[in-house]
């Protein structure tokens, strides 16, 4: 039967495992030294010369080939998240963007409104977002102060009048624009949303898989660390192919 363990950091034989918060580009360190570690012990494990004093202490002959599958997935995974996350950095100029010329087309309507309701109204003005500083916002918040607005100025069913008529501002002029701007930005929020969560599913199944490959990757580090014991003369060098400590038990 295999061993039964519980997943934990890569060992090595110079270094601690490193810490999670470590990032190397977009991708957490942390994930790429695992994926490394467990390929080193899973080519140590099929090695010829390894295979029988393994099998002597009954290592599953299974876990080496399970922990190359694995690592494949993961990289795959890691190759797709940095790929959703360059296009999340994408998306991000383009909400910067959006949000801009969504603004361009409020400015002429709160100026309106300035003109309609004075300082007192400060009700009034804060449905316009004057005053807000929404140069700052993001592209949803300003979303929804532009679906507010319009639905301010536009006619409600039956031909009821809009709650406010501001000057200068006509269903040709100001209203069609503020719609069409909602319409079309309104798009590319829901865009960034979905590289969001894209991003955020791919990043669990990760860290589950990472989780995986470390018990895979131990459970024939514990068997080799059997197999061959530190103090048995002349295995210093199968061992460190294992990532194990030369002079010690691992983990002691």
């Amino acid at each position: 039967m295999p061993d039964k363990l519980i997943a934990q950091p890569a060992a090595t034989t110079a270094t601690a495992a490193p810490s999670p918060k470590t990032t190397r580009g977009v991708i957490n360190k942390s994930y790429l030294d695992e994926v490394q570690a467990a390929r080193k012990v899973a080519a140590a494990a099929v090695q010829k010369d390894h295979v029988a004093g393994l099998a002597g202490v009954e290592c599953d002959p299974g876990l080496a080939p399970a922990i190359v599958t694995l690592a494949d997935e993961i990289d795959v995974a890691l190759g797709q998240l940095t790929g959703t996350r360059a296009a999340k950095k994408t998306a991000t100029v383009e909400e910067a963007s959006a949000r801009g010329a969504l603004l361009a087309v409020l400015q002429p309507i709160q100026t309106a409104a300035k003109r309609t309701f004075a300082e007192d109204q400060s009700t009034l003005r804060e449905a316009y977002g004057i005053g807000r500083g929404l140069s700052g916002e993001t592209l949803a918040s300003v979303l929804t102060l532009a679906r507010g607005v319009l639905a301010r100025l536009t006619p409600g069913e039956g031909g009821k009048p809009p709650v406010d008529k501001l000057p200068g501002i006509t269903a040709d002029k100001g209203i069609a624009e503020l719609a069409d701007a909602i319409s079309r930005y309104g798009a590319k929020d829901a865009a960034q949303g979905g590289q969001k969560t894209v991003a955020a599913a791919t990043l669990e199944q990760i860290e589950i898989d990472i989780a995986k490959l470390a018990d895979l990757r131990r459970q024939v580090q514990l068997a080799a660390d059997q197999a061959w014991p530190w103090r048995t003369p002349g295995v210093v060098t199968i061992r460190k192919s294992f990532l194990l400590p030369p002079t010690r038990p691992l983990n002691e």
